[in-house]
């Protein structure tokens, strides 16, 4: 056995060997990536920057992109316009501190972006003239003061006077050992003190002023520049690697260690803490004193929390801290430095050291400090204190001190140093100090049965195991006793599982079982059974109790399927329990965990954690870095150092609460876009005035804040002074402020953001808005008006009047037609955005606009007692039999021709007042508005017999014949009982109607109508069959179909 375990070892070492430094802070950092549609070219990503607005840009192979945090814009070349991008090819970003964003480009020379006009100013190489750009390849841009850009190019510096638009340049001079060494420049950096360095094929060279340069130093093919937290300047070289720099004693140290000879990008998103992107091997973390390479980040396919792919094309710290990376094919992705508070120790066949198995059931730490995880299928995996795999204990059916099952269940280490370790098929194996086998224990050694799930120590050193079957003691000498659940005793246990084992002070054994809460004696075998009483609110929560905690303080802490409890006292007889939910304030959550950390918080599972002391609590989530789904029920750890551990179908969390930091990062709002009458304005985010004619009365503003960490979870709000009462809130989906027909005068739109911690930035973003009057609305022309009444009433009454009357009509019918103009605009677009272009019927959204009215207004007529008559709204669902077969067998062209002709037939059948809409495919709905509901069967019958008897005309003069299903449903549910039907539940009960027509009988209808109010239409949501029968609602069904239905 020893030689098996040291050759196992072995062989991990040797492993180990071979991934040349990789892994070695497991589960450190951990990637989010960016979801990106394919027609966004930012999967390959050149370069990044973020902006003034708080904007990302990314430079790619084919344009630029934006990025807002909820979508992407991208801005490509127009042949021909010198308005647009100058190159696809981008090679480098600079955000100017005047806030234009500049690129450079691989062939396409020089572009800069305004965001007040959202066009671009080209500047490319013209060999006619010495003041224009020196090469089209831009490679690197630095700006110093005056907004002076200085530019490395293919052909040495470029020095551009944005004023002037004119350029100077700075060559390699044969013979001058004080010029640019070489002419083939990539990369440009000033330094936070002011000085300018240049880096290209020969090295690194300081600009020293009046035309010198340094000599070269550092590694050659040098193209990247970075200056750290302490000053020092980085150097990445595309064939020698990495290294630094340091101006203040001129020493050069390079870095040994790395993946890769080529290194594309650097950044540094902790002090001290520099990642050197490769174009090969990922990134490699290097430690900034030691120059040490103490972690290496690469793509694994096995895990959506790495990066996309191992050529990293550009790294950016954003000013939230976030490290983002843009990989080449992999898009981009961003990892939070101040989530490391969560460690996730994954499987992957890439990586060796780490786990061997996706799902940890249990960890333990041992005595030893080493970790043991239990696995669900390879046994167990030992650890070192740095989370790297250094053995493990399988299973091997050939040998009885191996473990008997790979599926661990349980682990314990008792006071002797013996490690206990329990597997799924009901064994318990017990590996005593110094040994390397294991002894077992089964049914035949006494144990109840089953597997066991939880297990704890007595002050006597016995162990206490509880199982599926039962409760067993495990004696030091090996005696083993056992207690079960028997039915006809009430001093049993009061469950056949036990769940869950945990020593008060008092001595007392509290066993959580799949049926109660016991209370045992452990000298006389007696247990007090605790259930749950629905008529006491401080009785047991739930009956099935999968964890129990004793906290520091000797308080019983409980996990129940109906939330967590404490419990509050008990006399030998009764117990009470102060419920979780109803100190917090907080809907009851099944908790799959219970754990105490070093500062007394109190965790459920890993996502809350709760101060008994003031009872305030604070979740965690994905953002936060606790990236796991589900955790397994009572697998909790604490460490020796304070580190907490949760086992999970995906693999290990480490918490390390002392690390914990709240996001106190407060984004400023930016506007994204700006539409006025349809027309979207350039120069949105940096808009602060704007005036509207009196022709332009609608207005529409988007917006963000970029907080990338998680975007989906900011709240914004927004607000029109003088003419809103007060803030309009929003969630992240719905980032709009829109306004039609604003009264003239003076306003400020103001927009106000969340970080994804909910508290509010105090930076708002503010639009002031002038609304000019129309003429007629001046002041000066209603005096005009009025004086001119006065004159006409005194002088010529009769004829000024005549005069005016005329005069009037003619203002009235300018003013009409002008209106006219603009409604009919208005409509035309309003249609097209309304209609589906195929059928030329209303589409969703449509609907979506115009339904909730019907509804209100039927609910209003059925108020009245008796109702109105034909004040009910049927929603008819219907879909063509078999549709697929006519794309299939005569092609989509077909297709669209029965369609088409299917939407005539049915405004045939229709009236003009009743809604048609194309709801998708080959669904259409209907709306019969205001009729009584005792027509609906009869307009179905006619619907259907319409599409049966037309002959379908197709492309090719073929004749097709077609039958259709329907389902409706009417509003109110029933007659005089206006309802809170909503359309969309109303629309599910019609396509369930439609369901059971298409899977009964094809070319039939049925409908339904309540027989029991809108409680028998919930009913009949979630359990048709079962609602049809209790009688909550009635089926409407031709009489030759017969009355049985399939719903499924």
């Amino acid at each position: 056995m020893r030689s098996l375990l040291r050759s196992s070892l072995l062989a991990c070492l040797l492993a180990a060997g071979t991934m040349a430094s990789a892994q070695q802070r497991p589960g450190v950092v951990s990637f989010q990536r960016i979801a990106m549609p394919d027609q966004v070219p930012a999967h390959l990503s050149t370069a990044m920057v973020q902006d003034a607005q708080g904007l990302l840009w990314i430079g790619t192979q084919d344009g630029l992109v934006r990025y807002d945090g909820y979508g992407y814009k991208v801005f490509r070349p127009r042949p021909g316009d010198p308005a647009a991008l100058g190159g696809s090819y981008i090679r480098t970003l600079h955000a100017a501190r005047d806030g234009r964003l500049w690129i450079g480009t691989i062939s396409g020379g020089l572009s800069v972006f305004d965001p007040r006009t959202e066009r671009f100013i080209q500047y490319r190489h013209d060999p006619q003239r010495k003041d224009s750009l020196a090469n089209d390849r831009v490679e690197g841009i630095a700006e110093l003061a005056g907004g002076v850009l200085w530019l490395a190019t293919d052909n040495g510096l470029s020095i551009l006077d944005p004023a002037s638009g004119r350029f100077t340049h700075h060559r390699h001079v044969e013979g001058d050992s004080s010029s640019l060494a070489n002419n083939q420049l990539r990369a440009v950096l000033l330094d936070r003190e002011g000085r300018l360095w240049v880096a290209g094929d020969a090295g690194l060279q300081r600009w020293l002023g009046d035309g010198r340069f340094s000599a070269p130093v550092g590694p050659a093919n040098a193209i990247r520049l970075f200056q750290d937290s302490q000053g020092r300047i980085w150097i990445g070289s595309s064939r020698q690697g990495a290294a630094v720099y340091d101006s203040a004693n001129g020493a050069l140290r390079s870095v040994s260690g790395l993946g890769h000879f080529w290194i594309y990008s650097i950044a540094e998103p902790l002090p001290g803490e520099i990642w050197l992107g490769t174009f090969g091997k990922g990134i490699d973390v290097v430690d900034g004193s030691s120059l040490a390479v103490v972690d290496r980040l690469q793509y694994d396919s096995t895990s959506t929390s790495s990066i996309g792919n191992d050529r990293v094309g550009a790294l950016l710290v954003d000013r939230s801290g976030l490290a983002w990376a843009g990989t080449w094919g992999g898009g981009i992705a961003h990892h939070d430095p101040s989530s490391r508070a969560f460690l996730k120790l994954r499987h992957s066949p890439a990586n060796p050291l780490g786990p061997s198995h996706p799902a940890i059931v249990r960890a333990l730490e041992a005595a030893d400090g080493r970790l043991w995880l239990g696995t669900n299928g390879n046994g167990i995996d030992v650890l070192d204190a740095g989370g790297k795999l250094v053995a493990g204990f399988r299973p091997d059916a050939a040998r009885s001190d191996a473990l008997a099952d790979g599926a661990i269940t349980c682990l314990a280490q008792g006071p002797d140093g013996s490690m206990w370790v329990a597997t799924l098929d009901g064994t318990l194996h017990r590996q005593r100090p110094g040994q390397q086998g294991f002894q077992r224990f089964g049914s035949a050694q006494g144990l109840p049965g089953g597997p066991v799930r939880t297990m704890v120590f007595g002050t006597d050193g016995a162990l206490w195991a509880g199982a599926q079957q039962g409760l067993a003691r495990i004696g030091k000498d090996g005696a083993v006793n056992t207690w079960r659940h028997q039915p006809d005793d009430p001093a049993s246990l009061s469950g056949r599982e036990v769940e869950a084992l945990a020593f008060t002070p008092d001595g007392t054994l509290w066993i959580g079982t799949n049926d109660g809460l016991n209370a045992f004696d452990t000298r006389s075998g007696k247990a007090r059974r605790i259930y749950r009483d629905p008529a006491r609110a401080d009785s047991l929560p739930d009956n099935w109790v999968p964890d129990l905690m004793v906290d520091k303080d000797g308080q019983l802490w409980l996990a129940t399927q109906s939330g967590a409890a404490i419990l509050r006292s008990f006399d030998g007889q009764a117990a009470r329990f102060d419920l979780l939910s109803t100190r917090l304030k907080l809907p009851p959550h099944p908790p799959e965990s219970l754990l105490q950390d070093a500062q007394g918080q109190v965790w459920l599972g890993s996502r809350v954690r709760i101060d008994p002391l003031t009872w305030r609590w604070r979740s965690f989530d994905r953002a936060d870095g606790n990236e796991f789904r589900t955790l397994y029920y009572a697998s909790r750890e604490r460490m020796r150092n304070g580190d907490l551990l949760f086992g999970s179908p995906e693999g290990l969390l480490r918490v390390r609460p002392h690390m914990l930091r709240r996001w106190e990062y407060k984004p400023a709002v930016t506007a994204t876009a700006l539409t006025i009458d349809g027309v979207e304005q350039p120069g949105a985010g940096i808009l602060a005035e704007r005036t509207l004619s009196p022709s332009q009365r609608d207005l529409r503003l988007e917006f963000a804040a970029p907080d990338f960490s998680a975007p989906e979870q900011q709240q914004y709000r927004y607000r029109l002074d003088g003419y809103d009462a007060g803030w309009v809130n929003v969630d992240a989906r719905q980032r709009v402020a829109a306004y039609s027909h604003l009264p003239p005068g003076d306003y400020q739109l103001r927009v106000q953001a969340s970080n994804r911690a909910g508290q509010w930035s105090p930076q708002e973003w503010a639009l002031a808005l002038h609304v000019q009057p129309a003429f007629y609305q001046t002041w000066w022309f209603r005096c005009a008006m009025w004086v001119l009444g006065v004159l006409g009433v005194v002088f010529l009454f009769r004829l000024r009047l005549h005069a005016l009357r005329r005069r009037g009509e003619r203002l009235e019918r300018l003013v009409a037609e002008r209106t006219a103009e603009l409604e009919a605009a208005s409509r035309r677009l309003e249609q097209a955005s309304l209609t589906d272009p195929l059928t030329g019927l209303h589409n969703r959204r449509y609907l979506e606009q115009t339904i909730q009215a019907d509804f209100d207004l039927a609910a209003r007529r059925h108020r009245s007692m008796p109702p109105e008559p034909h004040s009910d709204l049927v929603l008819f669902m219907l879909d063509l039999d078999h549709f697929k077969r006519v794309n299939d067998q005569h092609g989509h062209a077909a297709g669209d021709a029965v369609l088409q002709q299917t939407a005539a037939l049915l405004g045939d059948c229709m009236r003009s007042s009743d809604h048609i809409v194309r709801w998708g495919g080959e669904e259409f709905l209907l709306v019969a508005r205001f009729i009584d509901r005792n027509d609906a069967p009869a307009l179905a019958e006619k619907i259907r017999l319409a599409v049966a008897a037309h002959e379908f005309l197709i492309p090719g003069g073929q004749v097709l014949r077609k039958t259709v299903s329907i389902g409706f449903a009417t509003f109110p549910g029933m007659p005089g009982r206006p309802s809170a039907l909503t359309p969309e539940s109303l629309q599910r009960l019609a396509d369930a109607a439609l369901y059971a027509a298409k899977h009964t009988w094809r070319d039939a209808w049925v409908g339904v109508q309540a027989r029991s109010g809108e409680a028998g239409l919930s009913r009949f949501l979630a359990d048709p069959t079962s609602a049809v029968e209790a009688g909550d609602v009635s089926l409407l069904v031709p009489q030759q179909r017969g009355r049985v239905v399939n719903w499924h």
